[in-house]
């Protein structure tokens, strides 16, 4: 799945595309569900829990308009958050099917597991790097991270939760220093940018039907 600075890349060109203020409610949101990470002895099955993984029997995208449902009525903080968290379960589906597909694609298919997970992560976390020192709005995003406040997300993740994962988020790239110093050769700047693009359009009308139903409840 991408990692957080890719998911507010798209939060950020989003709202431009729709021409509305970006909040520290959905930034927050927007990297929420991999706060699951936070929780000691977390699984699998948890990280499918918070990313809203539908069954079979579950029409598709029916379960993101039930969680935005049961916060709605909840002031504009919670549904601020909540249409975040669904931008991440959205854009998540569609880096495993487009980017992390292709990724596949180029490697041999007898590639262990271990060196694929290592190889992705290398190229994914040195996106993330890239775009943390040649972003333009990153001073102004980190800003209103750190104004974001959590709150409980139930039944998926707990408010202590979420807050521990923003704050990794913020110290991640100048207090834990571990860029991959790589040239990607893989998930490339223009991939991703293209991705980034791609995801925006793609949400756009989502979010402004979203925020017209906050509206008309």
């Amino acid at each position: 799945m991408p990692l957080p600075m890719v998911h507010l890349a798209i939060a950020v060109r989003t709202h431009e595309l729709i021409g509305s203020e970006l909040t520290p409610a959905f930034l927050l949101g927007s990297i929420a569900p991999d706060a699951i990470h936070m929780r000691p002895n977390t699984t699998r099955n948890d990280k499918q829990k918070t990313h809203l993984l539908p069954d079979a029997s579950d029409p598709k995208d029916q379960h993101i308009g039930r969680l935005l449902d049961r916060y709605r009525a909840r002031g504009p903080k919670a549904i601020d958050f909540a249409e975040g968290y669904a931008a991440h379960i959205l854009v998540d589906r569609a880096w495993t099917e487009t980017v992390l597909e292709s990724l596949r694609r180029q490697l041999p298919a007898a590639m262990p597991h271990a060196e694929l997970r290592s190889l992705y992560y290398q190229e994914s976390d040195q996106v993330d790097f890239d775009l943390y020192h040649k972003a333009p709005w990153r001073p102004a995003v980190w800003g209103l991270l750190a104004q974001a406040q959590p709150i409980d997300f139930e039944p998926l993740l707990a408010a202590d939760e979420i807050a521990r994962w923003r704050d990794r988020t913020l110290n991640w790239f100048e207090s834990l220093k571990q860029e991959p110093m790589i040239e990607p050769a893989y998930i490339t700047a223009v991939l991703v940018q293209a991705f980034v693009l791609e995801m925006a359009n793609m949400l756009a009308p989502y979010l402004r039907e979203w925020k017209q139903r906050h509206i008309s409840s």
